[in-house]
């Protein structure tokens, strides 16, 4: 603001100083045209007189008009009155030029040329530059000084501001600041930190329930397998039969042990984007049929149908999103009611480029309060979803981390019996 104020008033002057130099040029070719028509005049009212007498008259006339010397041409252009260079020792002139045809009788006269000396005008002209320049100057140092102290005097409560955020204790997350002493025009930084806060706690809560889930989650098998191992040491004679089972039920447990490591280091590749394998199809129920050929064993088991609605094209990475869809498949087989349709819809999102693909089963409703946490890491619907102590929690977490990498979002609804589970991608 101060470059821009200085080059204002740079402006101003250079614009005031041309006016002026204009104006002068004008008003000496004013006094030159005037002094002109007054010789021209004088000239033709003597024209008879003597030469002598003649050009006397015009010495008179030249006196009155003060620093104004003229000079007569001929028509072979020779000097019939005045030196042959006007003011020669002058620096700053003006000259001029008048016609005289049909003046001079026997002498006949050309043109007649004007000088006349504006020295004191430059001087004028000179003093008023260094005058504009020195008020330049002195305005662009005042008005630095003006703005810096205007800064600090505006930036002094954001300067306080920073210092309350530097204040703040890193591990109390519950920190708010507030806005009943701050200027209005911090609201909106004070309430954006404030949710950035809220969202830091809320992560933070979440990193301290993944870390408690995945210790529990791990604990439960190697505690067993641990337990297990102490007891078969301790039989003196075991029985091959009883042996062979104790493997049977550890390498069950190593691989669900195996399963909860895989999920979660799928889960750290998504969130680091590591997975961009994205072609076009232009079908989305191409993936869809072949998990629900995969999963045609599982419908008969529990002699459920499944029908597909709807068709829409994506750039997709086809493996994910059909991983994405088994998890889905299998929680709604899994907890459909037997002898039920499981739907799936594939359209086009009408407010957004996106695609939702919905999976839709009949069976028991999940309470309203846990649909926020169903795409948490390791989280459950205990009360009211059967058979949830055999799974390690981590399939709905997937299929967001999958949403999320094709640039869109889960989404979960419960309408009476139905329960509607889906994603979005991204067209």
């Amino acid at each position: 603001m101060s470059i821009l104020s200085i080059l204002g008033v740079g402006i101003i002057a250079i614009i005031s100083y041309q006016a002026i130099c204009m104006w002068q040029d004008m008003r000496h070719q004013d006094t030159l045209s005037r002094a002109a028509s007054s010789v021209e005049q004088v000239l033709a009212r003597n024209s008879e007189l003597l030469p002598t007498e003649m050009w006397s008259r015009v010495d008179e006339l030249l006196l009155s008009l003060g620093n104004v010397r003229a000079k007569v041409h001929g028509e072979n252009g020779q000097v019939l009155y005045g030196p042959q260079l006007l003011l020669s020792q002058v620096k700053h002139k003006v000259s001029y030029m008048h016609p005289l045809n049909g003046l001079g009788g026997s002498m006949p006269m050309r043109d007649l040329e004007l000088a006349m000396d504006v020295s004191e005008d430059k001087r004028f002209l000179k003093f008023i530059a260094l005058l504009f320049t020195a008020v330049t100057v002195v305005w662009g140092f005042f008005i630095m000084l003006l703005s810096g102290t205007l800064a600090r005097f505006e930036l002094k409560p954001l300067n306080k501001f920073g210092r309350k955020i530097a204040d703040f204790d890193p591990s109390d997350v519950n920190a708010r600041i507030k806005s009943d002493h701050e200027p209005e025009e911090l609201y909106p930084v004070i309430e954006q930190f404030n949710k950035l806060m809220g969202k830091v706690g809320q992560y933070q809560e979440q990193l301290r329930s993944f870390n408690s889930n995945v210790a529990h989650e791990l604990n439960t098998p190697l505690s067993s397998l641990t337990v297990s191992h102490e007891l078969l040491l301790r039989e003196k004679n075991p029985d091959p039969e009883h042996l062979k089972e104790a493997l049977h039920s550890h390498l069950e447990e190593l691989q669900r042990m195996n399963r909860i490591i895989q999920s979660m280091l799928f889960l750290s590749h998504a969130s680091q984007g590591q997975y961009n394998d994205f072609r076009w199809v232009e079908k989305l129920s191409e993936p869809v049929m072949t998990v629900m050929d995969y999963m045609e064993a599982m419908l008969e088991e529990k002699h459920l149908h499944f029908e597909l609605h709807g068709d829409a094209s994506a750039r997709i990475d086809s493996e994910l999103v059909k991983r994405a869809l088994s998890n889905l498949v299998s929680n709604a087989i899994r907890y459909a009611e037997e002898g039920s349709t499981i739907h799936i819809h594939i359209e086009p999102a009408h407010t957004s480029s996106l695609v939702n693909v919905t999976v839709s089963n009949k069976g028991v409703c999940i309470p309203e309060r846990s649909v926020p946490h169903l795409f948490e890491p390791f989280y459950r619907v205990d009360q009211s979803r059967n058979e949830s102590g055999h799974n390690h929690g981590l399939g709905l977490a997937i299929v967001a981390a999958i949403a999320r990498l094709h640039g869109g979002e889960p989404f979960a609804q419960c309408d009476g019996e139905w329960v509607r589970i889906g994603f979005s991608v991204k067209q």
